[in-house]
C-alpha cells in the first residue's frame, strides 16, 4: 500500500523530497562552512603576529648565586622537561622543530674598548648561543665562530669569544674580520669577530625570537645614536658566560598555528594559563621561570568575537531551522491531503487508526528520509569540520516530514467517515491554549532575563542554554500570537466591507474563518522575515558604527602627525592639493601640573574652526570655552581636573590656565582615558614666535599617498578615514558574520516563496469547489480571481507585518548578550529603527506572494470538472 500511494502521488512526493534534501543540505553544510570560516579567521588573527607572540618561551634569568648552565646537554634536558609538563590541550599544538629552539644570550652589554683600533662610542654588543641558528645563516666573509679561549691584555687574562655578526654591522659599527671588542663595564670579556653572515631566509619565523641577530638596531637617545647588535657564538662559550652580564636562558616551544581551531582555542588559552602557573612554581635557586607569550591574549580577543558571531549565527540558523521545518511540514500536509481519500477508505473498511497513520507516515518517510540522507551526504562536499549542529540539524526536517502525516491522520481519522471542513478552524482546546500561553510567557521571560542579565550565567560565566533559545522562542511566540489575533482585524474589515461588496465580503469571510492550513504559512513567513529583517538591522547598525568609529579614530577626513614641528611650507603644500577643502593646524604636548606633578596632555586647537570642519560628520566637537579677563588662558579640561580651577602649564611655555568647562576627549586627538587640557591654538607659540603645529587635520578627499608626498617630512604619520574604515571592516570575523546573514537570508526568502505556493496548492481543492459553487450562482471569472487574492493576501500581509515588527525588535532583545564592538570598532549604541530596507524586504515578499496567488487564481478550472462527485484534488 505505501508504495502504491507513493507512485500515485509521485509529483507531490517529489516536492517533499526536494525540500527535505535542500533542508538537510543547508542545515548540514552551513554549520560546517561557518566553522571553517571561524578557523580561517583564527588563522588570520594568529598570522597577524610574529612567532614570538604565538610561541611559548620559557625564560630563566641567571642569578649570580646560582650555578650557570655550561653544557648544551643541560639545555636539552630541560627542554624535554618543559615539553613533558605541557597540558594535554597544548601537546597537539606544540610541535618539535619549526621555530622551537633554546639558547643563552646577554642583554645590554656595552662595548668599552677595542684592541688596536679606534674606539666607537654608543655601541652595545650582546652574545647569543642559539640552537639551529648555524643552519639559518650563510657566512659571506670570514668563517663561523670557533671555540672560546683566553687572551692577555694589559697584563690580565681575559676570556675571548669568537663571534659572527650580521653583515650590515661591518659598515654601521666599524667592524671587520679580526676586530676584537672589549665588553662589560670593566672590559672583562673580549669578542673577536671571525666572520659576517647573511640570513638564508630572512622571513623564517625563527628570527622573530632573535631580531637582534638579524640587524643593527639604531636607537635615538637625546642628540646621539646608539647601535645595538647581537652576535652569534658557539656552544663552547657557555662555559664562560657569567650571570653578571644580565644572562638569560630561553627555551622556545614552537606552536603550530594551523593546529589551533575555533573549537580548541578556548581550551588552549586556558591550558596556557595553567602552564604559566605551573612554571611559576618551579625555581632554580634564587631565580624562577617565566613564560612569555601573547597567545592567550590573541585567543581571548578572537574568542570574544567568536562568541558574538556564534550568537548572531545561532539566531539566523535557528530561524532557518524553523522555516525549513515549516516548509517541509507544508509539503507533508500537501501529500497527506492527496492521500486522504485512500486512507479514509482504509479506515472506513475497518483498518485500525495506528495502521492508517503509519501508512501515511511511511509514504512520507519513503519520500523524505532518503532525500534527507542524500542532502546530508552532499554536505560533506562543503569543506569544514563536523560540528554537533551539522549532525543534529538535518534530521529535524525529516522527522517533521514523517511526524506531521502521522499526527494529522491520527487526529482527523479517529472516527471513520467523519468529514471536517478544512476551511473552518476548530475551537482550540484548553490544553492547547495553556501550551501556547506558556510558550509566550517563557519567551517574554527569557527576553527580560536576556536584557537584564546578559547571555552568560553570572555564576559560571558560560552562555545560558535557555537564553540562547530566546530568539527562536520569541519567533514561535510571535507566530502563535499572530495566529490567534489575525482573524479579529479581518472580521472588522468584513463588517466594514458589507455584503454588497461580494468579492471583498466572501474573501474576507473565508480568510477570517482560519482553517487548518493557516498555521503553517505563518510559521514559515514570520520567522523568515524576522531573521531577514534582523540581519538587515544588525548589518546596518554595524555599518553606521564602523563609519563613526573610523571618523573618531582619525578626527577628520585625514590626519597628519609628526614627531617634530610641521614646517609651514609643508602645510601650504597640503592646502594646495586637489580635493583638499580645509587644513586645521593643531599642536600637542605634555606638561606636568599640580602638587602631584601629574602628566597631562595639552591640545592647542581652534575649537570653533574644528566644529565647522566636522559639520555633517559623525563627530561631535565641544564649543570653545568662554574668554577670561587678564592673561589667563581659558581651557576645557578633563573631569578629573575640573577641581583645580586655575593652574599653570609648562607647555609650550609657562602660562596660567583657567578651567572653563570639561571635555571627555577629542576624536582623533586625545582619547577619553587621557587627562587633557584643551587651549586655544594661539597658545601654541614659543617665546613670541608664530604658532607651530605638530598635527594637521584635513577636510577633503585627498588620498594618503598624495598627502604623504605633499608633507614630505621625516617621521610623519598620515592616516585617513578610508584607512581606518578599511582596518575596521577588514577584520577576519566581520566577513563571516555578514556572509552568514546574506546566505541565510537568501535561503529564507526562497523558502518563504515556496511556502506561499504550497499553501495555495494545499487549499486548492476546497477553494476550487467553493468557487465552482459560487460560479454557478453567478460569480464571474474575474470576481473569482479577485476572491482568491482577497482570501490569501490578508494572511500573507499580516504575517509579513508581524515578521517585520519582530525583526525590528529582535536586535534590542539580544543586544545585551551580543558585543558588536570587535566588528564595529566601538560599542554599538542601540539599534536605530530604520524601516527602509526591512520594509522593502517585507513588502517585496508580500507582493511576490500576492502576485503568486493572483497567477494561481488566473489558471482556473472548469466548473463541471470541479463539481464531479468525489472531486478532491
Amino acid at each position: 500500500m505505501p508504495f502504491t500511494l507513493l507512485r500515485a502521488h509521485r509529483g507531490t512526493a517529489a516536492v517533499l523530497a526536494v525540500l527535505a534534501f535542500s533542508a538537510a543540505l543547508l542545515l548540514a553544510a552551513l554549520p560546517r562552512a561557518f566553522e571553517r570560516a571561524y578557523d580561517g579567521a583564527l588563522g588570520r588573527v594568529l598570522a597577524g603576529g610574529g612567532a614570538d607572540l604565538t610561541d611559548l618561551t620559557v625564560e630563566l634569568r641567571a642569578h649570580p648565586l646560582d650555578p650557570p648552565l655550561t653544557d648544551p646537554g643541560q639545555f636539552a634536558a630541560f627542554d624535554a622537561r618543559v615539553r613533558k609538563a605541557l597540558p594535554p590541550a597544548l601537546r597537539t599544538v606544540v610541535v618539535p622543530g619549526g621555530t622551537g629552539h633554546h639558547g643563552a644570550w646577554t642583554y645590554g652589554t656595552p662595548v668599552t674598548g677595542r684592541v688596536g683600533e679606534r674606539m666607537w662610542t654608543g655601541q652595545f654588543f650582546d652574545l647569543a648561543w642559539l640552537t639551529g641558528a648555524d643552519r639559518r645563516v650563510r657566512y659571506v666573509e670570514g668563517a663561523a665562530p670557533g671555540p672560546a679561549g683566553h687572551v692577555t691584555l694589559g697584563g690580565r687574562d681575559v676570556v675571548r669569544y669568537d663571534v659572527g655578526v650580521i653583515r650590515e654591522a661591518a659598515s654601521m659599527m666599524g667592524l671587520r674580520v679580526g676586530t676584537t671588542l672589549l665588553l662589560g663595564p670593566k672590559g672583562a670579556l673580549a669578542a673577536r669577530v671571525t666572520g659576517f653572515y647573511e640570513l638564508t631566509d630572512p622571513k623564517d619565523p625563527f628570527w622573530d625570537h632573535n631580531r637582534g641577530v638579524t640587524h643593527v638596531d639604531v636607537r635615538h637617545v637625546g642628540t646621539s645614536d646608539q647601535f645595538w647588535v647581537t652576535a652569534l657564538t658557539g656552544p663552547d662559550a657557555l662555559r664562560f658566560l657569567k650571570p653578571d652580564l644580565d644572562l638569560r636562558y630561553t627555551w622556545v616551544l614552537g606552536v603550530d598555528r594551523t593546529a589551533l581551531t575555533a573549537g580548541t582555542a578556548g581550551d588552549a588559552a586556558a591550558a596556557v594559563d595553567r602552564y604559566d602557573r605551573l612554571l611559576a612554581g618551579w625555581s632554580s635557586g634564587h631565580s624562577s621561570y617565566t613564560l612569555h607569550t601573547s597567545l592567550p591574549l590573541m585567543l581571548g580577543g578572537f574568542l570574544k568575537q567568536l562568541a558574538t558571531a556564534g550568537t548572531l549565527v545561532l539566531v539566523v540558523l535557528g530561524g532557518l531551522v524553523l522555516v525549513a521545518v515549516g516548509v517541509v511540514a507544508l509539503a507533508a500536509r500537501l501529500l497527506t491531503d492527496r492521500m486522504a481519500p485512500a486512507l479514509s477508505l482504509m479506515r472506513a473498511r475497518g483498518d485500525g487508526l495506528a495502521r492508517v497513520a503509519a501508512t501515511g507516515a511511511v509514504v512520507a518517510a519513503l519520500a523524505a528520509v532518503p532525500a534527507a540522507l542524500l542532502g546530508y551526504a552532499a554536505a560533506f562536499l562543503v569543506p569544514g569540520p563536523l560540528t554537533p549542529a551539522a549532525v543534529l540539524g538535518p534530521p529535524v526536517p525529516a522527522l517533521a516530514a514523517v511526524a506531521y502525516p502521522a499526527v494529522r491522520l491520527a487526529l482527523t481519522l479517529r472516527r471513520p467517515l467523519r468529514e471536517r471542513r478544512a476551511d473552518v478552524a476548530a475551537r482550540p482546546s484548553p490544553r492547547r491554549v495553556v501550551a501556547e500561553v506558556t510558550v509566550v510567557v517563557l519567551a517574554l521571560a527569557g527576553a527580560y532575563l536576556l536584557r537584564t542579565r546578559g547571555l552568560a550565567d553570572p555564576s559560571s560565566g558560560r552562555a545560558d542554554p535557555f537564553l540562547m533559545a530566546v530568539p527562536a522562542a520569541l519567533t514561535v511566540a510571535a507566530a502563535l500570537v499572530t495566529l490567534r489575533l489575525y482573524p479579529y482585524p479581518l472580521r472588522l474589515a468584513l463588517r466594514l466591507a458589507g455584503r454588497r461588496r461580494v468579492v471583498a465580503f466572501l474573501g474576507l469571510a473565508r480568510a477570517s474563518g482560519g482553517g487548518t492550513a493557516a498555521p503553517l504559512p505563518v510559521l514559515v513567513l514570520l520567522p523568515a522575515l524576522a531573521v531577514a529583517v534582523f540581519g538587515s538591522v544588525v548589518s546596518g547598525a554595524i555599518g553606521e558604527t564602523q563609519q563613526a568609529a573610523a571618523w573618531r579614530q582619525v578626527g577628520a577626513s585625514a590626519r597628519i602627525e609628526a614627531e617634530t614641528d610641521i614646517p609651514p611650507a609643508a602645510a601650504a603644500r597640503v592646502r594646495a592639493l586637489p580635493g583638499v577643502e580645509e587644513v586645521l593646524p593643531v599642536a600637542e604636548g605634555v606638561t606636568h601640573i599640580g602638587p602631584g606633578y601629574r602628566a597631562v596632555r595639552v591640545v592647542a586647537v581652534d575649537l570653533a574652526a574644528y566644529r565647522r570642519m566636522t559639520g555633517g560628520t559623525p563627530l561631535t566637537v565641544p564649543a570653545p570655552p568662554d574668554g577670561t579677563s587678564g592673561s589667563a588662558v581659558p581651557a576645557l579640561v578633563s573631569p578629573s581636573l575640573a577641581g583645580l580651577g586655575t593652574f599653570e602649564i609648562g607647555w609650550p611655555v609657562r602660562r596660567t590656565v583657567v578651567a572653563r568647562g570639561t571635555v571627555g576627549g577629542l576624536p582623533g586627538l586625545a582619547p577619553a582615558a587621557d587627562e587633557i587640557v584643551v587651549v586655544p591654538y594661539s597658545v601654541a607659540t614659543r617665546t613670541g614666535t608664530a604658532p607651530f603645529a605638530t598635527m594637521l587635520l584635513v577636510r577633503g578627499d585627498a588620498s594618503r599617498a598624495a598627502l604623504t608626498a605633499a608633507v614630505d617630512t621625516p617621521q610623519t604619520l598620515v592616516v585617513t578615514v578610508a584607512d581606518a574604515f578599511g582596518s575596521i571592516t577588514g577584520g577576519p570575523m566581520t566577513g563571516v558574520v555578514l556572509a552568514a546573514f546574506a546566505v541565510v537570508t537568501a535561503a529564507l526568502a526562497a523558502y518563504a516563496l515556496v511556502a506561499v505556493v504550497l499553501a495555495l496548492v494545499a487549499g486548492a481543492a476546497d477553494r476550487a469547489r467553493a468557487l465552482a459553487y459560487l460560479r454557478t450562482l453567478g460569480l464571474s471569472r474575474r470576481q473569482a480571481r479577485g476572491l482568491t487574492v482577497v482570501e490569501i493576501a490578508p494572511l500573507i500581509v499580516l504575517a509579513s507585518l508581524a515578521g517585520l515588527l519582530l525583526g525590528l525588535a529582535l536586535p534590542a532583545a539580544v543586544a545585551p548578550g551580543v558585543d558588536l564592538s570587535p566588528y564595529a570598532g566601538q560599542p554599538v549604541e542601540g539599534f536605530p529603527i530604520t524601516v527602509g530596507t526591512p520594509a522593502l524586504l517585507a513588502g517585496g515578499l508580500a507582493a511576490a506572494a500576492v502576485l503568486g496567488a493572483l497567477a494561481y487564481a488566473t489558471a482556473g478550472r472548469a466548473v463541471t470538472g470541479v463539481l464531479r462527485l468525489g472531486e478532491s484534488a
